[in-house]
């Protein structure tokens, strides 16, 4: 009997390989939201973001462009505009944005070279703090 358990639980651990679940990020069900633009020269850039109280957990992956001074390729910062006003300026790929007040508000995220060269690489999208 117990080896016909343990068959059992085995079988059926190795089914649920294939289809496994998402984790619960911070306890609750968050809704992460993402989005691709690309420009004439093949460059892209995908913006996910959670909302979470008033902070809003942002990452952003550019293709061609590093955010880390150590690596080879094109150098890149991260300008945020909230409301048509300049929030912050991020030296990383993910980062937090906080202090934001109740309401809705509309995000802009520029990808620019470490001059505040354009890269061509923007996205914008709206989210609600309650």
């Amino acid at each position: 009997m117990k080896k016909c358990m343990l068959l059992l639980l085995i079988l059926g651990l190795a089914g649920c390989q294939e289809d496994m679940p998402e984790p619960e990020s911070f306890g609750q069900k968050l809704e992460a939201k993402a989005a691709s633009v690309s420009s004439a020269d093949k460059a892209e850039i995908t913006v996910r973001h959670v909302v979470q109280g008033s902070q809003v957990y942002v990452e952003c992956i550019a293709r061609g462009v590093t955010f880390n001074a150590d690596n080879a390729g094109r150098k890149g910062k991260i300008i945020v505009t909230v409301d048509g006003k300049r929030f912050d300026e991020y030296h990383t790929a993910a980062f937090v944005m906080k202090g934001l007040n109740k309401g809705v508000h509309h995000v802009k995220v520029d990808v620019v070279s470490r001059d505040n060269t354009a890269l061509g690489l923007q996205k914008q999208f709206y989210i609600t703090i309650p």
